[in-house]
């Protein structure tokens, strides 16, 4: 009798690596380091390599993306009050919301406002805390049931308006002219005219800090300097888009590596710093812990005299004034400040929320804000419509 088996799976690998290199150990913003992020897009710095932050973090991450587990719901924590990404089966990619009591987790605010993350941002940028506005911080982590990868992208907006994601509702434009050639050479001058600002004059800083092993950031190294190739066009290009007959060559089938595909491997303590104007993806698989920080502050702009925006849904958590009661010093309430004054919070369920957490709502959930428009929705029996307000 012959016994079938399944062929065993191998899990994912990139099929190249890039890796601190000791020619770049130097702390802060080196001339070495700043001409290797010019020509490459990226450099990898080990500012935090031995820090007793680490494995704090560490453990405080493991315990925060168990906690947002779909089968634990609002259990252990209210994840409700931050933002969650959430993939396949509803499991977390990436947590924001760390610095929200609800996450009963303070060492993320205790770290991001610590000597040793100020002395960083200063040897980086000159920055002082007194000029910080506060910035958004997140956990990257992996499913732990099926691999999981995003599309390749840019975190700049290459086509139509030019303007940024706007997570509730799509304000850069989505038309076949919005992806015209011509649409397409003006945003690409715009964004290198960004590039060289922001290496000569950079306000701030922002770092993926590796809690533990991490080769799930991918990347096209010098892609940030190119336009882009027909390969990487046909990459990019929405299929929407393809489907409305916007020109492009057929190049790719969806699966195959990249040509220049590198993963940034990093140690616990080593931290990427990126020009997001590279094309560049995710990749995760259950069987390799992703446990990575994305922190950094930025320089305050001066005082705002303008009407606050409704906050992008990822970051409403953030116009909490609990988050700003739970901050450590002072002087992190004051960041808070800065940026609260500029936006308000939006009247329905998709400016407020994750997809999983607007579901639950519907079913009957009264969490997160718990205002009206929660406690509306709740009672709708599941009858509450896309943007819908409360009454």
């Amino acid at each position: 009798m012959s016994i079938e088996t399944s062929p065993k799976k191998e899990t994912y690998r990139a099929p190249a690596f890039a890796d601190s290199k000791p020619e770049l150990s130097a702390p802060g913003a080196t001339p070495e380091r700043l001409e290797h992020l010019r020509e490459h897009g990226f450099v990898i710095v080990t500012d935090f390599v031995g820090s007793p932050w680490i494995p704090i973090l560490r453990e405080a991450g493991r315990r925060v993306t168990q906690a947002c587990a779909p089968e634990n719901g609002y259990d252990i924590i209210d994840c409700s009050k931050g933002y969650v990404h959430r993939a396949g089966e509803n499991e977390p990619w990436a947590i924001r919301g760390l610095i929200h009591p609800a996450f009963k987790e303070p060492s993320f605010a205790e770290f991001h406002g610590s000597d040793e993350m100020l002395k960083f941002v200063e040897s980086w940028c000159g920055v002082k805390k007194e000029q910080f506005v506060l910035t958004n911080m997140l956990l990257w982590c992996n499913p732990r049931k099926n691999e999981n990868q995003l599309s390749w992208h840019r975190d700049v907006t290459w086509w139509g308006t030019g303007k940024g994601y706007f997570s509730q509702r799509e304000v850069r434009g989505e038309t076949p002219e919005d992806y015209s050639e011509e649409v397409e050479r003006v945003r690409w001058k715009e964004i290198q005219e960004r590039n060289e600002r922001s290496i000569a004059h950079h306000g701030g800083v922002s770092m993926f800090l590796a809690l533990t092993d991490d080769e799930c950031h991918e990347m096209i190294p010098g892609s940030h300097h190119r336009w882009r190739t027909p390969f990487e066009h046909d990459v990019l290009l929405p299929k929407s888009m393809k489907d409305q007959g916007v020109p492009h060559t057929p190049s790719w089938n969806g699966k195959d590596p990249l040509p220049g595909q590198t993963a940034i491997r990093l140690k616990p303590g080593e931290a990427l710093i990126r020009n997001g104007a590279a094309i560049h993806t995710g990749h995760t698989v259950p069987e390799r812990e992703r446990n990575t920080l994305a922190i950094g502050w930025s320089k305050w702009g001066g005082p705002f005299e303008g009407e606050p925006s409704v906050a992008d849904a990822r970051y409403a958590w953030m116009l909490d004034p609990a988050v700003r009661e739970a901050l450590p010093y002072e002087w992190m309430k004051t960041a808070w400040d800065r940026w609260a004054e500029r936006h308000r919070l939006g009247g329905t369920l998709e400016d407020r929320y994750a997809g999983y957490d607007i579901q639950r709502i519907k079913e009957g959930a009264f969490v997160g804000w718990q205002t009206e428009l929660e406690r509306q929705a709740a009672d709708s029996d599941g009858n509450w419509e896309r943007f819908q307000t409360a009454s």
